[in-house]
């Protein structure tokens, strides 16, 4: 007997949304075993369709693994566009509201985050990807040289600056993603509140 998610995938699939119900599928099956014991074969089977009908959208687990990662990139950029965008003439503010979407993201979408950076694709072969991925560190990047270039920000290391800012909430959302803030030492708080306390320790640095 088939599942009532079977059936939806058999679904979206007669509609051709195949692409996009295999990587709901698969990230499904991430949640629950992890990025390493995922199988496009398995993935398949979950989704109620054939192994073949599935190699019409990804000849393997890595392509699959590149389309989700790509997805998770341009959620990112547009969580952080939509946090930035009424901090347009204030980098300062605009630094630490990217930095509060980002951790945002990764608790939305841990799976989408465990794929993006846990696993090792060539992004030579996915351009897509590439771009995605790009896109996301020129969003931060463009922020940091402005408060470089008004004065807001100190320092002449840009680079250094950037790579500041992704590392603290990077390590953030790991740490929560992971559960490891999860003890009697850690006040209860929000996601949001822990990115806004951590990135004003970051701003008080670097202002």
């Amino acid at each position: 007997m088939r599942t009532m998610k079977s059936k939806q995938v058999r679904a979206a699939y007669h509609h051709g949304d195949l692409k996009n119900a295999l990587m709901e599928t698969a990230l499904v099956q991430i949640s629950r075993t992890g990025v390493r014991a995922l199988s496009l074969r398995d993935v398949a089977r979950r989704s109620g369709v054939s192994h073949t009908a599935s190699y019409r959208h990804f000849s393997s687990k890595e392509s699959l693994l590149a389309a989700i990662a790509e997805q998770g990139f341009r959620r990112l950029s547009a969580a952080m566009r939509a946090a930035t965008l009424p901090h347009a003439d204030d980098p300062v503010a605009a630094l630490q509201a990217s930095g509060v979407a980002y951790v945002e993201f990764g608790v939305s979408y841990p799976e989408h985050l465990s794929v993006m950076f846990s696993v090792q694709l060539a992004h030579a072969h996915y351009p897509g990807l590439a771009q995605a991925s790009k896109e996301a560190y020129a969003l931060l990047t463009a922020i940091v040289h402005d408060g470089l270039r008004t004065g807001s920000l100190r320092g002449t290391e840009e680079r250094t600056i950037t790579l500041a800012a992704w590392s603290i909430v990077h390590g953030l959302t790991q740490l929560i993603t992971g559960g490891q803030l999860q003890t009697k030492d850690m006040p209860s708080m929000s996601a949001r509140e822990l990115a806004l306390a951590v990135t004003t320790l970051l701003h008080q640095g670097i202002v």
